[in-house]
């Protein structure tokens, strides 16, 4: 009984070694981690700022050559640059894309529809009408009445009555 005593203590003594170890070795590559990711930055001259440009970007799998003329999702990426001073007083340029904010998209479907339009690449709803064809006549209780003119009525409601205050019928 003692020695199963003894082994069951040496076991939990083991355990409690194994994990201070685990969290030891754990701390340490963090702070290496950490370390390597400090950078020795300068004096920010100026701040991040637009620089006019935009992309697209979209999963990798839908860029391939059968999948051009497919409707995919994209994301509006802009170019951003900002300058900063280094220690040794050079001034060096740093650029970076991101993800567009909302205001910045709309931005840019106002200019893409603004150029359609200058460039009459776009009909207005007038022009999409015009190339309609005019509204058939149809024959409806001996009176000859166009489409417009003929307005449906639910089953169960009377001529002239509003569908809402239709009754249903009764068998």
């Amino acid at each position: 009984m003692a020695e199963a005593l003894w082994i069951t203590i040496l076991l939990i003594l083991i355990t409690i070694g194994g994990i201070l170890a685990f969290l030891y070795y754990v701390r340490i590559t963090q702070t290496a981690e950490n370390d390597k990711k400090i950078k020795l930055q300068g004096v920010v001259k100026y701040d991040w700022r637009p620089t006019g440009r935009i992309d697209f970007t979209a999963r990798f799998g839908d860029v391939g050559d059968q999948n051009k003329d497919k409707p995919g999702e994209f994301k509006l990426l802009v170019e951003e640059r900002r300058i900063v001073e280094s220690i040794a007083g050079n001034e060096n340029l740093e650029i970076q894309w991101r993800l567009a904010t909302l205001s910045e998209a709309k931005d840019v479907t106002t200019q893409y529809h603004k150029y359609l339009s200058e460039n009459s690449l776009i009909k207005s709803i007038p022009e999409l009408f015009a190339s309609l064809p005019a509204p058939h006549s149809a024959l409806t209780n001996g009176k000859q009445n166009t489409v417009e003119e003929a307005p449906l009525q639910p089953s169960g409601a009377e001529p002239g009555m509003h569908p809402a205050k239709a009754r249903p019928r009764s068998a």
